[in-house]
């Protein structure tokens, strides 16, 4: 029968785990000095090691003839414990033994001898899904195990683990391996079993396994069942589905250049190719975040495992690409990953995402226009005159709003008679008499609220809508202080109560400003602005 290639390659000694000499060197010296605890508690993320570390210190604390705190296995217990012929060594999987009853059990045999072993051991796998009672019910037995046993306790996480438990093991963190060293080791594998296999599609394979030796060799595993004795770069990603280098770039190429149509042919090609929706979504965070690090840093090819030419592209790419922008795609495409995951449609949050990031920059734009016109404002470069009705007095200079935003206390101000009847067209007549109302309370209220147009009035509800561009004054109008006053106006001008309703409406009209006083008078309008 075929065993897994993470089977077959599992370590056998403390030598043999990679990237955890931390750990590895702390435990050889603690059988070599015989100053062995009763509990450890090994924790990381999947495929690093835990597990098999944990075996083999099952069977290093029991070897007849030790190396160097390495178990030789080769004595009749090393043999026993690897053929599975010693009882004594007991594996368990919490997830499915997780009751206080399982644990109960546990407890009763704890106390009988090893048969064989000079320790018995009990792996307790994925501890963290133990119910509180069943931690309860192991707890006594922790703290105060008898002199034959070993608890060794495995999980990846830790911090679901009762304090109560944590305090009474040796604890060891097992890192992320790095990528050399899952290459070099899927390198040696390779070798040994006369495997010809390109450099590059280990560095592929191993940037996908996330720091997870196991994940590694089971794609490895997955493109040499697939693929025979000679496996390319090319054939690594036909097999994984991931994309190629040269797809991220003419995709991020096609951002910048705001391709939209371009980009959705691309994820449509990407979806009848049959890859993975998600997989891909990783693939442009692991490409951004390259753009990041090449923006980011003088020593770039230091810190990217890849060739010198891909790093030239990505520093050739990032010239034109702002690092503001790089960190909201980066946002963008995080969401978006965890969104894919649980959804049954997972191409249309990637091609949700590449909408936002075609969009990006102009959001950024509008966000950065209105810190100006703030800017402009404070600088007392602006006067902003009193409404119409006071214009022949002279302008003063305003640093503040003319009402706090917490005053909303509006008195009867009803000025419309409402002879002809409440009408969607009555109010549209209406609504600027309401605007300079809104004004007179407060200048920024007005400044968002002008910006809408009304749409439609149903049921009570009248709804104010904003054209493409102006999503900033319709999200401003929906914070509370806002709303009120613009409700409280708009309710008391009609004698009815009324709920405003902001919503976006479909425009591709851009407005463009000549300069940035032009700016201030078009976000304010030119009736309250005076520029000295």
């Amino acid at each position: 029968m075929y065993q897994a290639l993470y089977r077959q390659y599992r370590p056998k000694t403390f030598d043999e785990v990679l990237g955890q000499e931390h750990i590895t060197t702390t435990l050889k010296n603690q059988i070599q000095s015989g100053n062995i605890g009763h509990a450890y508690l090994f924790s990381g993320t999947k495929g690093t090691g835990k597990t098999s570390t944990a075996k083999i210190l099952s069977r290093a604390v029991n070897c007849l003839k030790p190396v160097e705190g390495n178990p030789c296995n080769e004595c009749e217990i090393c043999r026993g414990i690897l053929d599975e012929s010693i009882m004594d060594i007991i594996e368990m999987d919490a997830a499915s033994n997780n009751s206080v009853d399982d644990i109960r059990e546990l407890r009763d045999k704890v106390v009988y001898p090893p048969s064989r072993t000079k320790y018995k051991i009990y792996i307790i796998d994925e501890v963290h899904m133990l119910s509180k009672g069943a931690f309860n019910a192991l707890l006594k037995t922790l703290e105060e195990p008898p002199r034959h046993l070993i608890f060794i306790l495995a999980t990846t996480e830790k911090e679901r683990l009762p304090q109560t438990i944590l305090s009474r093991c040796q604890r060891f963190d097992f890192k992320r391996i790095t990528t050399k060293d899952i290459v070099s080791n899927m390198k040696n594998i390779c070798h040994e079993l006369n495997i010809s296999v390109e450099e590059k599609a280990l560095k592929l394979i191993a940037r996908n396994s996330d720091g997870a030796m196991r994940d590694a060799l089971s794609l490895l595993d997955q493109c040499i069942s697939y693929k025979g004795e000679n496996l390319s770069y090319q054939d690594a990603i036909d097999i994984l589905g991931i994309a190629n280098t040269d797809l991220l770039f003419s995709i991020v190429d096609d951002v910048k250049e705001r391709k939209l149509q371009s980009l959705l042919f691309e994820i449509d090609h990407i979806i009848q190719e049959g890859k993975d929706v998600n997989q891909f979504i990783k693939d442009l965070i692991y490409h951004f975040r390259n753009l990041l690090i090449v923006k980011s840093s003088k020593n770039a090819i230091d810190l990217l495992e890849m060739d010198e030419e891909t790093v030239n592209r990505l520093i050739q790419q990032s010239e034109d690409i702002s690092l503001e922008f790089i960190l909201q795609a980066l946002d963008i495409l995080n969401k978006s990953e965890s969104q894919a995951k649980w959804s049954t449609q997972p191409r249309i949050i990637l091609e949700m995402a590449m909408i936002k990031l075609v969009n990006l920059e102009d959001e950024m734009d509008l966000i950065k226009r209105v810190k100006r016109l703030e800017e402009i404002i404070n600088t007392g470069q602006i006067k902003i005159a009193e409404p119409k009705a006071k214009a022949m007095e002279k302008p003063k200079k305003i640093e503040k709003p003319q009402v706090e935003e917490k005053d909303i206390d509006i008195g009867p101000i009803q000025a419309f008679d409402g002879k002809e009847g409440l009408s969607l067209e009555t109010i549209r007549k209406e609504w600027e008499k309401v605007l300079a109302m809104v004004r007179e309370k407060n200048i920024r209220t007005h400044a968002f609220l002008k910006e809408g147009r009304v749409a439609n009035f149903k049921d009570n509800k009248l709804f104010i809508a904003y054209k493409d561009g102006y999503g900033i004054h319709r999200e401003a109008m929906e914070k509370a202080h806002n709303k009120e006053l613009a409700e409280k106006i708009t309710s008391s001008y009609f004698n009815k109560e009324i709920k405003l309703k902001f919503v976006m409406e479909d425009s591709n009209m851009d407005e463009e400003e000549e300069d940035r006083f032009q700016e201030v008078i078009d976000f304010f309008g030119e009736d309250i602005v005076e520029i000295e």
